[in-house]
């Protein structure tokens, strides 16, 4: 079996997968992974999962690390273009689709 390189559709899939809320929050990826993408190996399922974590730390802390705004009864977040740009600069592999989910969630976890 050759080995696949991790694309960015693998790594978007990967990415999509760990935002998953309901029976598979913060569950590793791997097995649902390996099901999509047979032919990753162990270290490389491994590697995605990382990578994800790593990536979703990254949103999460840049959103929670500049400050929200109060405009009366609404609260205000950092600008999703200064979040896409900071994430793209970074992990230029993201699609817009994760962008955007990465950001809703991340300021969703910002409120909590």
């Amino acid at each position: 079996m050759h080995q696949m390189d991790l694309t960015g559709d693998i790594l978007n899939h990967s990415l999509d997968l760990s935002m998953e809320f309901g029976e598979n929050w913060l569950m590793d990826i791997d097995g649902r992974l390996a099901t999509k993408f047979p032919d990753l190996d162990r270290l490389q399922l491994e590697k995605c999962n990382t990578v994800c974590k790593e990536v979703n730390k990254a949103a999460n802390r840049f959103v929670f690390d500049n400050p929200m705004l109060h405009v009366g009864s609404e609260i205000q977040f950092v600008d999703t273009g200064l979040f896409e740009q900071f994430m793209l600069k970074k992990y230029n592999w993201i699609s817009k689709k994760n962008l955007q989910h990465l950001y809703s969630q991340s300021c969703y976890y910002a409120l909590k």
